[in-house]
């Protein structure tokens, strides 16, 4: 084999090689953040197996490459840190759906008063149940249901919107990635906004009748009313709270096109 011909393969070796570490260094925060990829709850070694599968994918059968020279260490150094930050808001972007159905859960939570370090102080969990339980049924309805494909092909997507190496950190994708994460705060608090009025009903009947009947010690009833009446409310209005949830990750396609549009 030619010395010409040697260096002709290991250029193009490099060339794979770029592509594919800054795919999967678009991937990365993707798959720490959004749960359908991974998200807390899979070990490291999955989510790194599954970037890297994604990147050759992307690379090899998807024909995704570089779109800027790399003319040395240096440059693919800075081109991997514009893909890590352009990653991480794609990433939040994904991860927001399911951040308001546990915004929604804890503000539920708060109101009824049925948090887990009030109910189980003795397990340590700092964690809400019903913020729990709706994030939890929201990832299982999204993988089960037709909205999983949808959303891995708005992330895959991506990389056809905005090439590797050409992101922009830009002040309008900072405005879209702002505008969702306060979409996403008010649908957290829409979710919860029923139960809590409830909760805060309940409040208000009991200190009425409490003065009224002082004799009585209504107080006792409050709590209790409050969590069960909460808990009977959020089990006949899951559907209703579930389809609003899922109307957001329907948006998630859309939301990504644009931040990729405003990122170029």
């Amino acid at each position: 084999m030619s010395l010409e011909l040697l260096g002709g393969h290991l250029e193009s070796l490099g060339l794979h090689t770029a592509a594919v570490a800054l795919c999967a260094a678009r991937l990365v925060p993707i798959a720490f953040l959004c749960p359908l990829l991974g998200g807390q709850a899979a070990p490291s070694t999955v989510k790194l197996a599954l970037v890297l599968s994604l990147s050759l994918f992307l690379h090899l059968a998807a024909g995704v490459k570089v779109s800027v020279p790399v003319e040395g260490p240096g440059d693919l150094m800075a081109l991997v840190l514009k893909e890590l930050a352009y990653g991480t808001a794609v990433g939040l972007l994904a991860a927001l759906p399911f951040d308001a159905a546990r915004m929604g859960g804890r503000f539920i939570d708060l109101f009824r008063g049925a948090s887990a370090e009030a109910s189980l102080p003795a397990a340590g969990s700092r964690e809400s149940a019903t913020g729990d339980v709706l994030y939890q049924l929201l990832v299982a309805w999204v993988v089960t249901g037709g909205l999983f494909p949808i959303v891995l092909s708005g992330l895959l997507r991506g990389f056809g919107v905005v090439p590797l190496g050409a992101a922009v950190p830009t002040e309008a994708a900072a405005r879209q990635v702002v505008m969702l994460a306060g979409g996403a705060l008010a649908t957290g608090l829409a979710v919860g906004a029923p139960i809590a009025a409830a909760s805060m009903t309940v409040d208000c009947w009991v200190g009425m009748a409490s003065r009224a009947a002082p004799q009585m010690n209504l107080q006792e009833f409050g709590a209790p009313l409050r969590i069960l009446g909460g808990g009977a409310l959020l089990w006949l209005g899951v559907g209703v709270l579930c389809e609003r949830l899922l109307a957001e990750v329907a948006n998630l396609e859309g939301a990504l096109w644009l931040l990729g549009e405003v990122a170029q």
